[in-house]
């Protein structure tokens, strides 16, 4: 809902009130009052919690109704947890965030590098944990990070999320008609990141396999990954406790190397093994972490 300014302006409101709060209570602390939070929408909100409920029949039928209620539930704790978290670290300037942060496979963004010089590689990741925190810190050491995203609806909370991520100098590019941007950055040498584990029109996406069942999802990480012969980088942020994090970088994956002649058929099979490569890749993560992954959203049709 874009035009919709009283509920934009009630939102805002809430939102700043949150954000005086987090500014009282220790980091800390923050993320206890949102797993409070995430408790009293898991009582309220009966849409997402339907979604979710459904998504974790999907993606774990072995697992029995109980078992698949208590996880649904700890989602909505990790998730308002992560959200006062998220609002809780903007107070944060480099040093303090980076005393909080722990980094694992650090050889992984150098091997990444190497692969793809002299231009950039990508960066992959998943609404999964502090995602947040994974791109400021990655951005921090090896920055700018470009990083590509869908504006929020709400235009005054979408500049507080702008603010935030472009605090410690990552760039941020517009999900529509992002490929200019993101060829753009990466042949200047920089590192482009996307999130690729959220569903997208049948018409924008290709059919692979996510726990099981065919998700539609977009392939431009995959042809632009060919195209340009650079690796992806999984990379995973995760909250500790008292107010840390881990940031874990994964193995880089690498493109097929395809002949100058291949025919159309062999590139679009080559771009459909590397997005099911990819979604396997995030759904090992995910099954390692389940209850901090997004499961409100109708991930498959």
């Amino acid at each position: 809902m874009k035009d919709a300014p009283v509920r934009h302006a009630v939102e805002y409101a809430a939102y700043s009130a949150a954000k005086g709060m987090t500014r009282l209570l220790p980091h800390a602390a923050v993320r206890r009052l949102g797993r409070g939070l995430g408790e009293l929408a898991w009582h309220l909100d009966r849409r997402h919690r339907r979604v979710t409920l459904a998504n974790l029949e999907l993606a774990f039928p072995e697992l029995d109704p109980g078992e698949r209620r208590r996880r649904a539930r700890a989602c909505f704790h990790h998730f308002g947890s992560a959200v006062f978290d998220t609002v809780s670290a903007m107070r944060f300037d480099l040093e303090e965030m980076c005393r909080r942060v722990t980094v694992e496979g650090w050889e992984n963004v150098e091997a990444a590098r190497r692969s793809a010089a002299p231009k950039g590689f990508f960066v992959m990741s998943a609404h999964l944990g502090v995602w947040e925190m994974a791109a400021l810190t990655l951005g921090t050491y090896a920055g700018p990070l470009h990083i590509v995203g869908r504006p929020l609806d709400n235009p005054h909370l979408n500049r507080e999320l702008v603010r935030h991520r472009q605090s410690f100098g990552n760039e941020l590019l517009g999900k529509r008609g992002a490929a200019r941007g993101m060829l753009r950055a990466l042949h200047g040498g920089d590192p482009v990141a996307i999130l690729i584990d959220q569903r997208v029109q049948p018409q924008e996406g290709i059919d692979v396999p996510f726990f099981g069942h065919d998700a539609s999802t977009s392939p431009i990480l995959a042809r632009l990954s060919i195209r340009l012969g650079v690796p992806v980088l999984p990379i995973y942020g995760l909250p500790e406790p008292g107010g840390r994090y881990t940031v874990s970088l994964k193995p880089p994956i690498h493109p097929p190397e395809l002949a100058d002649d291949a025919s159309d058929g062999d590139k679009e099979r080559a771009i459909h093994a590397l997005t099911a490569r990819y979604m396997a890749e995030m759904e090992g993560e995910i099954r390692a972490h389940p209850a901090k992954w997004l499961w409100m959203h109708r991930r498959w049709r």
